[in-house]
Parts: C-alpha cells; sequence; structure tokens
C-alpha cells in the first residue's frame, strides 16, 4: 500500500500544467509586496524615531493597537472570504478580493510616510501611525490572504512548486534591491520629512506596475474553480477550524521558524539606516551599497539552495540547514570593525538567508496547507491562514518590544538625527552605540536560532508524508 501512494505520488509530483509566463506573471505580486513591505520595515522605526521624532515607547504603543487590528482583521477577512459567492464560477473565489486588495495597497504607503512632525506635539503623529497602519493592513491582507490560498490551488505538485520557487526567489531578492537601494537614494536629509513622503510615491508608482502584470495569473481557471465546488460545500465553524489548526504540528513548526525568521530581519532591516547614520557617520547612499552587497549575496545562493533541495529531496532538512546557518553568520554583524568587514557579512548573510526565501513560502507553507487539508478533508485554507494571523498578535510587535527596551536602557531619545546630536544630548554615546550593533546581529541571531530549533524538533512532514498527502488530495477530489 504504500508503495503504491509512493508510485502514485512521484508521478503527481512530476506534473507541471502552466506555462513560463503564468510562472513568471504570478511572481510579480511578490515584487510589489516585497518593494512596499521592503522599505516599510527599512524606514518605519527610523522615519518615526529621528526624523518624526516618536520616543520608541511610543512606536511600540502604537504598534500594539494595529497589531491587535491586524490579528482580528486576518482571520476575519479570510473566514469571510473563504466560500463561494454567486460571482464565483464566472470570477473565481479568490479574483475579486485580490484586485480589491493589492491595487490600493500599492497606494497605502503613501500614507504612512506622511505623518505630522512630534517636536511638539507627539499625539498627532501617534495617530495617524495607527490610522495609517490600519489601512496599510486591511489591503494587504485582502490581497495577501487571498493570493496565499490561490498559490496552493494553481501550483498544486511538487514540480509546479518548485518551478514556482525558481522564478519566486530571483524576483523576491530582485524586489529586495528596488525596495533597499532605491529609497534610499531619494532620502535628502536636508528636505526633512518630505524626502521619505516622495519617497513612498515612488515605491507606490512601481508596486502598482509590477502588480497589473500579476493581474492576469491571478484569474482562477475551469479546473481550480471546479474543485470549489467538487464537494458539497460544509463551512468549517471558525472555532472548529481553530482547533484543528493548534492541533496541526506541521502548521505549528513553520509557524514558529517563520515568525522568527520574519522578527529577526525586521530588526536587522530597521537597524541599517542606524548603522549608516551614527556606527559608520555616513550618508543614507551606504545603504543602497550594503544592501545591493547583501541581495548580490542572496541572488548567487538561489539556485545553489534550489540545487540543494533536489539532491536531498528532502524539503524540511534543507529548510532546517539554511535557518542554522543563518544563524550563525548573523554573530559576526554585531563586530564588525568598518565598512569593509560588514560589506563582507552582510554578503555572507544574504547568501544563508536565501535558502529561507527560496524555499519557505514557496514549498515549506504549500505542505503545510496541503496538509490541513487532507487532515480535516476540507479545502478551506481561509481558517489556516487567519489562525496564523491571529497567532501573530504575539510576535507581531515583538521587533519594536526589543528595539524599545534596548533605546530606553541605553537611552537613545527620539527626534535625534545625527552623530553630532547624539553625542551632545546623550550621556553614554558608546552604550547606544553598542545597544545599535546588538540590534543588528546578536538578538537576531538568537531569535531566530530559537526558531530552527523548534522547527527542526517538531515539524512533521517527511517527504514520503508530502507525497502520501499529495495522493490523498487527488482522492478527495481537491
Amino acid at each position: 500500500m504504500n508503495e503504491e501512494i509512493k508510485l502514485e505520488g512521484d508521478a503527481e509530483a512530476q506534473s507541471n500544467r502552466h506555462s513560463k509566463k503564468t510562472y513568471l506573471s504570478f511572481s510579480m505580486y511578490q515584487l510589489s509586496w516585497t518593494i512596499i513591505v521592503s522599505t516599510y520595515n527599512l524606514f518605519l522605526f527610523y522615519y518615526y524615531h529621528t526624523v518624526i521624532g516618536l520616543e520608541a515607547w511610543v512606536i511600540f504603543l502604537a504598534t500594539v493597537f494595529t497589531t491587535i487590528w491586524a490579528s482580528l482583521n486576518d482571520p476575519l477577512i479570510g473566514y469571510l472570504t473563504d466560500r463561494n459567492f454567486k460571482w464565483t464560477r464566472r470570477w473565481g473565489r479568490r479574483f475579486p478580493w485580490i484586485v480589491l486588495g493589492a491595487l490600493p495597497f500599492c497606494f497605502s504607503i503613501i500614507l504612512i510616510f506622511s505623518a505630522p512632525d512630534a517636536s511638539i506635539n507627539p499625539w498627532p503623529a501617534f495617530f495617524w501611525f495607527i490610522f495609517s497602519q490600519f489601512i496599510f493592513e486591511l489591503f494587504i491582507t485582502l490581497a495577501d490572504v487571498n493570493i496565499g490560498m490561490l498559490r496552493v490551488d494553481k501550483f498544486r505538485t511538487e514540480k509546479e512548486r518548485r518551478i514556482y520557487s525558481g522564478y519566486f526567489g530571483p524576483l523576491d531578492m530582485i524586489a529586495q534591491v528596488f525596495g533597499m537601494t532605491i529609497p534610499p537614494l531619494l532620502i535628502i536629509p536636508a528636505l526633512g520629512s518630505s524626502s521619505y513622503t516622495l519617497m513612498a510615491i515612488l515605491v507606490a508608482v512601481i508596486a502598482f506596475i509590477f502588480t497589473l502584470l500579476f493581474i492576469p495569473s491571478a484569474r482562477e481557471d475551469k479546473i481550480i474553480i471546479d474543485r470549489y465546488f467538487s464537494r458539497d460545500y460544509e463551512r468549517i465553524s471558525f472555532f472548529k477550524g481553530l482547533g484543528a489548526v493548534l492541533k496541526q504540528k506541521s502548521f505549528l513548526g513553520f509557524w514558529i521558524i517563520y515568525s522568527t525568521f520574519l522578527i529577526a530581519t525586521t530588526i536587522m532591516t530597521a537597524m541599517i539606516p542606524y548603522l549608516a547614520t551614527f556606527l559608520l557617520q555616513v550618508g543614507p547612499d551606504i545603504i543602497t551599497v550594503l544592501f545591493a552587497i547583501f541581495l548580490t549575496g542572496a541572488l548567487i545562493s538561489v539556485p545553489v539552495w534550489l540545487k540543494l533541495l533536489k539532491k536531498f529531496n528532502n524539503n524540511k532538512k534543507v529548510y532546517t540547514m539554511g535557518g542554522f546557518i543563518l544563524s550563525g553568520t548573523l554573530i559576526p554583524v554585531s563586530l564588525f570593525i568598518g565598512i569593509i568587514d560588514v560589506a563582507i557579512y552582510m554578503f555572507i548573510v544574504g547568501f544563508a538567508m536565501g535558502s529561507i526565501w527560496a524555499i519557505g513560502i514557496p514549498v515549506i507553507q504549500a505542505n503545510v496547507q496541503d496538509d490541513f487539508v487532507v487532515r480535516t478533508g476540507k479545502n478551506q485554507k481561509g481558517v489556516l491562514v487567519g489562525v496564523g494571523a491571529l497567532l501573530s498578535i504575539f510576535t507581531a510587535f515583538i521587533d519594536e518590544l526589543v528595539i524599545a527596551i534596548v533605546y530606553g536602557i541605553t537611552g537613545f531619545h527620539g527626534g535625534i538625527k545625527d552623530y553630532t546630536e547624539l553625542v551632545a544630548t546623550v550621556a553614554n554615546v558608546d552604550l547606544v552605540l553598542w545597544g545599535i550593533r546588538f540590534l543588528l546581529g546578536i538578538i537576531p541571531m538568537l531569535i531566530m536560532l530559537i526558531g530552527t530549533i523548534i522547527f527542526w524538533r517538531i515539524y512533521p512532514l517527511t517527504q514520503d508524508k508530502v507525497l502520501a498527502n499529495k495522493a490523498k488530495l487527488k482522492e478527495l477530489g481537491f
């Protein structure tokens, strides 16, 4: 029996029904998403802390409110949209929601970087932060939840998912190039906050163009739509779905390692402007150079990681290997001496991080969603995505909390715009600088290492189990 499943799974794993144009077009959303989110992660904390003048603890407090909203918003949208409507036969289950969310999402970044000055009164900027984040989270969730579920329905086999990862990974990194190298070039310190607004407008236009290129591949074809009607539709209640998800070790393992990866990289990314301004004492253009080096390492690594994935034919093993290697490469980043060695360390970190980008979402997450469908017998992955978002309430503001704690301990106040002002206003400058160093490498390393160990210990999807799930999905008509 096991041999029959394996043979059927092997045959299913090699099937592919999409053109190269479809893979390329569907990957374009990752360009839009990454350009916006990279800009957001790179400058959000720095912008509100040093340019607008909010204290770190105020930014953290605002993030708590926006995280609560996001954690309610995500499962609600996932649950409400994961059903057949009267237009589903014609337009698909996901496509209308994707269009409604993805296009406005591109321009929501402009609101975030148009905040009022907080030097006299911090509260208008505080509430602006919350309001703009609410809008941003609404549209990104509407798009991401439905695109995430469509991705799994569209690319069903292991071969399709690995082909897709070959487009997804490099394009994601190209987007990182745009998102992390172009915006810093637009920053003119003399113009103050206006530079950031102009930067956001340009980013929004670029993202909108890539989203338009993505839209054609977001249409579900007849095969996908028929799957939505392949069985009598019986909705899973949210609480029943919550219980099913929390019992699923594959989901918990992936959610933990990916959450720690996001926390670690968000902290590290947020520190890069501080690295340039306060440690290296150079202009924002050096950010472009450092990220170009970092992303060069990442781009070079993608075919290497995909080759390892093909060689070992073991998704869990290669993903775990990447997590441990990435953790180790983060340590030297805190201990650099000058710009040359920090550039070398950035290249090495980028090479290691390619494993998470190339394998995590395209392969591991898709396997987890398949596992959920097999366990429940229902092709309703919105509950899975929604519960993951709900659990994120416990992790989504950890990066801001960690930064606020470190800055509070070291005495790094809001509104300090450069090294000269830091020396003039802070009692222990070296303590502040070491705080930035620890946030650049050691602290992200500890967070990533914890997530990787937990994933290694509890994630249950061996390659045989992945193939068995594929066979079961075929049997269920999904």
